[in-house]
């Protein structure tokens, strides 16, 4: 095999482990601690920047307003959040953390993506656009429409 290739392997091989660790971390987060983690992944947001509107959190996500919604109302009805109407406009839902939502981010353990979330930032500069670059570069060669994840009428 030559370089090439083994490096396109070992590449396709780095992704693969990355998807399947972060699969196994998540059922092991539902089996062991009862909560998701894009639940977690919530939680993490609004304890940072709550209160949030639904399509706040569906955007920090990269899902619809649709989708986010059932998602928290399971948070809701399981204690993590509460939910209410903005005082300065009544169409509009806020979700905050509560006391047991806060609790389940410090029993829980980080993901995958909430330590790359928490742990990019302080790389250099330069490493960071680079691998930027080469995220945008797989996401090419893959053929990724982002379209898939965001538009609507895609199918589902």
């Amino acid at each position: 095999m030559d370089k090439a290739h083994e490096l396109s392997a070992s590449i396709v091989h780095r992704y693969l482990t990355l998807i399947r660790y972060q699969h196994r971390f998540g059922h092991m987060l539902r089996k062991r601690f009862k909560i998701s983690g894009q639940q977690l992944a919530v939680l993490r947001y609004l304890i940072q920047q709550a209160p949030r509107s639904v399509s706040e959190i569906s955007d920090f996500l990269y899902v619809r307003d649709a989708t986010a919604s059932p998602l928290l109302e399971r948070m809701e009805r399981d204690g993590y959040v509460r939910r209410y109407r903005c005082s300065e406009d009544s169409r509009k839902v806020l979700i905050e953390p509560t006391d047991e939502g806060r609790e389940a981010v410090t029993t829980a353990p980080m993901t995958a993506i909430a330590s790359m979330r928490a742990y990019l930032p302080d790389l250099p500069i330069e490493e960071l656009e680079q691998m930027d670059r080469a995220i945008s570069k797989l996401s090419e060669i893959a053929r990724v429409n982002e379209c898939l994840l965001r538009c609507e009428g895609d199918g589902e």
